[in-house]
């Protein structure tokens, strides 16, 4: 990749949502991605694009780490220059009800969530509006906009991100940046398939398409989000849950 290359950062990217938007969208650009534990996971992604005409790079780094992230978000852009885009994917869930959440697991979850978006963001949004373009994407969460027994701390984060997501549409506007949401609801992923079988059963029961969503249909949604083909929306929040908010 040069200095002079359209890329994109993907965080969380060695796995389920994550891996299949890097996939997707190293067709096409140079990707980096962030991965925090599963050096093996990265390395398969890595792997995979190859032969990739953008082709991926995985780098290890905890998002929750402010000086973690501002030493590789410095170097990357020193290297590269600004990023194209910016996928705000990693996330974790840590769930609990409220009354039993541990206060250190919960900061876990702000820091991983949505502190670490704020922190990518005053590292390579100014350079992203010096070029005059580019887009942000932030990955929420049906969790943030109808709840769910036991995610009071992972659903605080993700509706956050609805509220920072509009905000920063309208601070970026004049610049060319775009900021969108992107909300998905039930994906296959290791997440649901731990789901015991008649409960996982009864949520699909009640998404009117009959279905777990599949990571390749975010990462469509992510791809079209940074494409100059979105070029006219910002401060937007994407729906896909098959109905289940309806």
């Amino acid at each position: 990749m040069t200095s002079s290359s359209r890329w994109v950062l993907v965080t969380g990217g060695s796995r389920g949502i994550g891996r299949a938007i890097v996939e997707m969208l190293a067709k096409d650009y140079p990707v980096i991605f962030t991965w925090r534990s599963d050096a093996v996971a990265a390395a398969d992604v890595e792997q995979t694009c190859a032969s990739f005409s953008g082709g991926a790079q995985g780098v290890q780094c905890d998002g929750g780490d402010r000086y973690a992230v501002t030493s590789l978000a410095d170097s990357l852009v020193n290297r590269y220059g600004p990023p194209w885009a910016v996928i705000h994917n990693a996330g974790i869930t840590l769930d609990a009800l409220h009354v039993n959440q541990d206060p250190t697991r919960w900061q876990h979850v702000m820091d991983t969530n949505l502190n670490a978006v704020f922190y990518w963001n005053r590292c390579v949004i100014p350079g992203m509006c010096l070029q005059g373009e580019g887009s942000i994407v932030l990955m929420s969460s049906v969790s943030g906009i109808k709840g769910n027994i036991g995610q009071t701390a992972y659903a605080a984060s993700k509706a956050a991100l609805l509220g920072m997501s509009r905000s920063l549409a309208q601070e970026l506007g004049r610049f060319g940046v775009r900021v969108n949401c992107l909300v998905p609801g039930l994906i296959e992923s290791d997440m649901l398939a731990a789901i015991p079988e008649a409960k996982r059963k009864t949520m699909i029961g009640q998404i009117p398409l009959r279905r777990p969503g599949r990571p390749e249909e975010v990462a469509k949604a992510a791809a079209f989000l940074i494409s100059e083909a979105s070029g006219y929306i910002t401060g937007q929040s994407l729906v896909i849950d098959g109905g289940m908010t309806v």
